[in-house]
C-alpha cells in the first residue's frame, strides 16, 4: 500500500510541481481523508464499501487503481474502528478480468467480494431488478432518438452536444467524444417521474453526495437534465454482448443500469428485490434492506457520477429499494493540467505495470 500512495502523489505531480502546490495538493488530498475516515468511525456499525465494476479494454487506468486504493483504505478503517460486518466489493466485466485481479493483487488491495457481470449470480439478480422495474409499470417500450456517445456507452440531450472540430461532426459537451445521430426501438424508463424525489434527496442532511462541488453538479443535472425518460436497452443487432432483456431476446440491457445492479447482487438476493421489500434496523439505527444493503459509501470517479447519483438512485426508488447512505466522487490525476490517461507517469511505474500484464 506505501508504494502505490507513492506511486499515484507521483502521479499528482507532487514530486515535480513547485513547492507551493504540492503543499495545495496535499492538504486538499489531507482534508478529504480527514472528513471521509472521522465519519467512517462515527457513523457505521456496519461498513459497507463499493468501488465500480471496471470495464477494461486497455492498460489498467490509475482511476481504477486510485478508486481501489480509497475503498481499501476506508475498509480497513472500518475493520479498525470496529464496524460488523465490514464488506468491500468490486469487481470487473470478463474482458478485463485477469489483467484488473494481477492489478490489485500486486497493490495488495483486499476486496470482501469480487464480482464478475457474466456470474450467474449477477444476470440472476439483474433480471430479477428488471422485472421489478417492469412490473412497476417504470419502464415501457417506445421509440429514442438523439445524440449517442459510443465510448460514453450513454444518449445526450441536445444541449450535451455541440459542434466537433471537423465539418458536420459533433462531439459530447463533457467528454469530448464523438456522438452520432441514433433513432431506434427501446425500452425506457421514467426517469423524469422521479425529479422531484431525487432533488429531495440530494439536498437531504447529511448531503448523499461528497465532495459539495459534486453535489451541486448532481443538482445541476436534476433540474436541467431530467426532463426526459432514459433509454434502458439496447437492439441486440448493436449489443451482442450483455444480459438479454426478460422475454424480448431482440434487446439488450444498457449496460450501466446492468452495472449499477452489481451492488445488490454482492449484497442481497434476487427475493429480496420488490416493491414489498421488507426493512429492518440495524444496530445503529439505520434502515437496512437483506443483509447490507444499503451502501454505506459508494465510491467513484467524477465521469461517472451521473450514473451513480442521478440513474442509481432514481432506479431504487422505482425498486422500492433504500438509496446508499454516501457517494464519494474523486477528481481525475493530472500531471500539470493534463489529465493522466494511462499508468505511464514514470519508468520504474512503467515496469511495475509491465511485471504484472
Amino acid at each position: 500500500m506505501r508504494v502505490v500512495y507513492g506511486r499515484l502523489a507521483h502521479a499528482r505531480g507532487f514530486g515535480d510541481s513547485p513547492p507551493e502546490e504540492n503543499g495545495s495538493r496535499f492538504m486538499g488530498f489531507a482534508r478529504f481523508s480527514r472528513r471521509f475516515f472521522s465519519s467512517q468511525a462515527n457513523r457505521a456499525a456496519y461498513s459497507f464499501i463499493t468501488t465500480p465494476i471496471f470495464y477494461v479494454n486497455a492498460a489498467p487506468h490509475i482511476g481504477h487503481l486510485y478508486t481501489a486504493v480509497l475503498g481499501d483504505a476506508a475498509h480497513r478503517w472500518s475493520q479498525l474502528a470496529g464496524a460488523t460486518p465490514t464488506i468491500f466489493t468490486t469487481g470487473t466485466d470478463e474482458h478485463g478480468l485477469k489483467i484488473q485481479k494481477r492489478l490489485f493483487d500486486t497493490a495488495e488491495i483486499s476486496s470482501t467480494d469480487y464480482v464478475r457481470t457474466t456470474e450467474n449470480r449477477h444476470v440472476d439478480t439483474v433480471h430479477k431488478f428488471w422485472n421489478v422495474l417492469r412490473e412497476g409499470d417504470h419502464i415501457y417500450k417506445g421509440q429514442y432518438e438523439g445524440w449517442y456517445s459510443v465510448p460514453d456507452e450513454t444518449f445526450l440531450s441536445p444541449s450535451q452536444a455541440t459542434d466537433g472540430t471537423e465539418p458536420g461532426t459533433k462531439v459530447s459537451v463533457e467528454t469530448g467524444h464523438a456522438v452520432e445521430w441514433s433513432s431506434e426501438e427501446n425500452y425506457m424508463f421514467r426517469l423524469s417521474s422521479f425529479r422531484d424525489r431525487l432533488l429531495e434527496w440530494i439536498d437531504s442532511r447529511p448531503y448523499p453526495v461528497i465532495p459539495e462541488s459534486s453535489r451541486q453538479r448532481v443538482r445541476h443535472w436534476l433540474l436541467h437534465e431530467t426532463n426526459s425518460d432514459l433509454s434502458v436497452s439496447r437492439p441486440r443487432s448493436r449489443l451482442h454482448w450483455g444480459v438479454p432483456v426478460p422475454n424480448d431476446s431482440s434487446q439488450t440491457i444498457y449496460v450501466w443500469l446492468d452495472a449499477l445492479v452489481n451492488y445488490l447482487t454482492v449484497s442481497i438476493t434476487p427475493s429480496q428485490i420488490s416493491h414489498n421489500s421488507q426493512t429492518h434496523r440495524h444496530d445503529n439505527g439505520t434502515e437496512i434492506c437483506g443483509s447490507v444493503w444499503p451502501a454505506t459509501n459508494q465510491i467513484v470517479g467524477k465521469d461517472i457520477l451521473k450514473f451513480h447519483a442521478v440513474y442509481w438512485p432514481a432506479f431504487l426508488m422505482a425498486a422500492g429499494l433504500p438509496l446508499p447512505r454516501r457517494i464519494v466522487s474523486h477528481a481525475h490525476w493530472t500531471i500539470g493540467k493534463s489529465k493522466v490517461e494511462q499508468f505511464y507517469f514514470s519508468s520504474d511505474s512503467k515496469k511495475w505495470l509491465n511485471s504484472i500484464r
